[in-house]
């Protein structure tokens, strides 16, 4: 398989997991996409990325909104699937642990406590009870967006303002490429590869890295901070 048949695989995955509130012209606009790259002769790893960006771009302020608004009205129900998923007796001790850390579910999973707690068939008899409730909540937790849906809209719009933002800082570093030829092609180049995070298939951009790059980039090139 060649290096871009298999970003092109990536591609076809993450737009087959596109959260499901996603408006479906950007589904479809990921699809057509798809196809086209995929019916080419000849394809440049330009042309993918490129694809991958405008599809991350559309999704991400929808999918963080999705994330955050189920996280808020669905971990109690995501948890109570998980424990009756289980055998009682490690129900019993998921539940307490659950309670005397205070902690998330996922907090847990990623904790020492929970290796140490639970044999690895007990880890694994958990870790399919998460599988199993993430896939059937998702058809629930589409409805109960449905239900809330001024709360999503609203956090979409958070996610919007964030993205701006992000592209804003991003100007930023790369005008300082043209303050020094000296370091300009390293400066673009971070650029390049801070904006390929939008892809859908890459983790998204982070606004503090970002302005910790254009601090750096600041005190090297002279300028005050």
């Amino acid at each position: 398989m060649s290096a871009h048949a298999a970003i092109l695989k990536e591609y076809k995955f993450a737009i087959d997991h596109l959260v499901p509130t996603v408006p479906e012209v950007v589904k479809e606009e990921a699809k057509s996409a798809y196809e086209a790259l995929k019916e080419k002769e000849y394809l440049t790893e330009e042309e993918v990325t490129e694809a991958l960006v405008k599809t991350g771009r559309a999704e991400y302020p929808h999918r963080h909104a999705y994330r955050d608004l189920t996280q808020q009205l669905g971990e109690s129900h995501r948890v109570e699937a998980v424990l009756e998923h289980a055998e009682p007796a490690v129900e019993k001790k998921l539940r307490e642990l659950l309670h005397d850390t205070s902690a998330s579910l996922d907090e847990v999973l990623k904790s020492s406590l929970f290796e140490d707690s639970f044999t690895p068939e007990e880890r694994y008899q958990i870790q399919d009870g998460v599988m199993h409730a993430e896939e059937h909540m998702q058809e629930e937790m589409t409805e109960v967006v449905e239900k809330h849906r001024k709360e999503y809209d609203a956090l979409v719009e958070t996610y919007a303002r964030r993205m701006a933002e992000i592209d804003a800082q991003l100007e930023q570093l790369r005008a300082l490429a043209n303050q020094d030829p000296k370091w300009k092609d390293e400066i673009v180049d971070k650029v390049r590869t801070l904006e390929a995070g939008w892809s859908v298939t890459e983790r998204d951009p982070e606004l503090e890295l970002i302005k910790k790059e254009i601090e750096y980039w600041r005190g090297t090139l002279g300028e005050d901070v």
